[in-house]
């Protein structure tokens, strides 16, 4: 499939999703409403050393990430998305919660930002959505050697939730393609440290406790065994259906020596 043609398909889907006022994947939101353990480990992440001041960019920004998380480390906010959509709601996010951000709707594959300028580079459910040779590569080029990139992904080996995402086409872009064990191999020709977190295997059944009194304390059990069954079997973590990703000192490359006219710089 043409890459041009591609990204034009992504790009009409998500301003189509975001230029509504009720997000079609909200039907969904059941199910995340069992993330609380990945998006601890993300949040966790992605504060880990984080410098005074220092930048973040959200890839993939969609409407805005978790501004009470970018308050607390005092950093510098930039967003990048395909959708004009997104970006304007994401502005005025930030306008209404009253953090100063710069987003801009734009090719995450290309970006126009200087080499080696975040700190963090963060993203939920965007890498799965992209060419990943020019994404990681774009990535290497614009972290710095100190910084990091954290995102959280779904994963594409388990059969069952594989079939969930057949019989809901709506819900998805035709060409996204959650990651499996051969693109984690693939990051590690852009990043010297490549860290996968597996969550939700067993942890799934929690599901069927989610409007009962004993979902707290069935959903920690199973958490915690989930834990214990991917440190003794860690072939089983690719079968998880969510993964956050650390990507740690960026290699240069010629891949990430991607020449970008009119670099974004701070104000």
């Amino acid at each position: 499939m043409d890459e041009i043609e591609i990204k034009e398909r992504e790009k009409k889907f998500h301003d189509e999703r975001f230029g509504q006022n009720v997000d079609p994947r909200s039907k969904l939101e059941i199910f995340y409403s069992i993330t609380s353990a990945s998006d601890l480990c993300f949040k966790g992440l992605v504060k880990k050393g984080f410098p005074f001041e220092g930048k973040i960019l959200e890839y993939g920004c969609g409407t805005g990430g978790d501004f009470n998380l970018y308050k607390s480390l005092n950093c510098r906010l930039y967003g990048i998305d395909i959708s004009d959509e997104a970006i304007t709601k994401a502005q005025n996010r930030a306008e209404i919660d009253k953090i100063k951000a710069f987003y801009v709707a734009g090719d995450a594959e290309a970006t126009k930002y200087e080499s080696q300028y975040f700190d963090r580079v963060v993203g939920l459910g965007i890498l799965h959505h992209l060419n990943l040779n020019r994404s990681l590569a774009e990535l290497a080029r614009i972290t710095t050697p100190e910084g990091s990139c954290i995102f959280s992904e779904p994963l594409g080996h388990n059969p069952i939730i594989n079939v969930f995402r057949k019989l809901t086409p709506k819900l998805r872009t035709p060409d996204e393609h959650p990651l499996r064990d051969v693109d984690f191999i693939l990051m590690k020709n852009y990043f010297n440290q490549v860290n996968i977190n597996y969550f939700y295997l067993i942890s799934l059944l929690s599901f069927a406790f989610k409007k009962t009194r004993f979902f707290d304390a069935v959903y920690k059990s199973l958490v915690s065994l989930d834990d214990k069954i991917f440190k003794i079997f860690p072939g089983m973590g690719k079968y998880a259906w969510i993964c956050i990703i650390e990507l740690k000192s960026p290699k240069i490359t010629n891949g990430s020596e991607i020449a970008n006219n009119s670099p974004i710089k701070a104000e």
